[in-house]
């Protein structure tokens, strides 16, 4: 059942009617409790069977065993959750229920309430320093969640919600369904979200049913630079035009290109697009960046490509992508000590999976 305005569910009572809107397998809406109004969603699945649920006994034990593998999970990104403070970059989980009948109870999961709207689409349209001051609260939410071991493994625009605080906008970070600790075993049927913002590994963890390692904090990584693209250009990185996805691009041996952000409309060379976005012209490649004239647009996009190479060893961290966005925003240039950096590897064919060669050279 969908929920509406004045249902009540346990002890919340629902004051906007749930919808699915980018809710993937989840209904959400708002609800009160106490005088206080929050964010709640329904998921799905699993559901735990009750005792007129349908099936034998063996194949309901199994539905519990798997729901209280959900539950634990949950549990364990909410209490990592709550060291990350409240009210600031990070929306936090503050309570995870079941609320059903003798058919079965559905999981609901309680966060701090947040307006939903979102100007992701406009970023790229702001002025330089504004532009700077929402990647680097992005980056500062993220740095927090990495901070407290916290993998999200599914950074998308939706789920980075960009808003107005003290005349400036900031980035808050929301949604942990997709999320593991830092050296959890997690089954790749339990890892989902959006494959336009896969990492490498990520996407090739979820191909080969987890036969090649996990994703680490370096996956975010990957996301928040094509995100941090979309940002800078209105567009994603492109890449050759036979693959669906950027990380399918960088596992076969492909470069991506940051497309300009002057450029609109499709391209007159064919073979190369920017995912669910239009074709980008005049695409460059990162060995022209160090001869832009402007240090900091040189900067910006050098920083996104050090952020998605192939090889996770190679790519920045968190820290090192905020130490560098901050010092973008405070002086307009990359950080002398960013200066000298080694090359990530070159292309190689293996079992693993093909190399990139990026050239992290910072010199301009």
């Amino acid at each position: 059942m969908s929920y509406k305005i004045g249902d009540v569910i346990g002890k919340y009572t629902v004051t906007r009617d749930f919808d699915s809107a980018n809710g993937g397998q989840c209904q959400w809406g708002f609800a009160s409790y106490n005088g206080e109004e929050f964010f709640i969603k329904k998921f799905l699945n699993p559901v735990y069977p009750g005792k007129s649920s349908p099936g034998s006994e063996k194949s309901k034990q199994k539905r519990r065993d798997l729901c209280h593998k959900f539950e634990t999970k949950q549990l364990a990104i909410q209490a990592a959750l709550s060291a990350c403070g409240d009210g600031g970059l990070v929306v936090r989980t503050v309570g995870l229920f079941k609320y059903g009948d003798d058919y079965g109870e559905h999981y609901f999961k309680v966060s701090q309430k947040v307006d939903t709207s979102s100007l992701s689409n406009e970023v790229h349209n702001l002025e330089i320093k504004k532009r700077l001051f929402v990647m680097l609260t992005a980056a500062g939410a993220l740095k927090i969640l990495h901070k407290n071991r916290i993998i999200h493994l599914d950074l998308k625009p939706d789920n980075i919600l960009i808003q107005e605080w003290e005349s400036k906008l900031i980035a808050k970070i929301i949604d942990f369904d997709s999320s593991m600790l830092e050296d959890e075993s997690v089954a790749a049927e339990f890892l989902v979200g959006d494959p336009v913002y896969y990492s490498p590994e990520f996407a090739r963890y979820i191909a080969t049913g987890g036969e090649t390692p996990p994703p680490t904090n370096k996956s975010d990584i990957f996301s928040l630079g094509l995100i941090f693209c979309q940002y800078w250009t209105g567009k994603l990185s492109a890449f050759p035009s036979c693959y669906t996805y950027a990380n399918e691009a960088v596992l076969n041996g492909n470069k991506l290109t940051i497309p300009s952000r002057e450029s609109s409309g499709e391209t007159k060379s064919e073979g190369v697009k920017t995912s669910r976005l239009k074709f980008s012209t005049n695409l460059r490649s990162t060995d022209e960046f160090r001869n832009d004239e402007n240090p900091t647009e040189a900067g910006v996009r050098q920083l996104i490509v050090r952020m998605l190479v192939l090889d996770p060893d190679q790519r920045l961290s968190i820290n090192e992508v905020h130490q560098i966005v901050k010092h973008l925003y405070h002086h307009g240039n990359i950080p002398s000590t960013e200066i000298e950096k080694p090359s990530a590897p070159t292309v190689s064919k293996d079992t693993k999976g093909p190399r990139i060669n990026f050239s992290n050279n910072l010199k301009h």
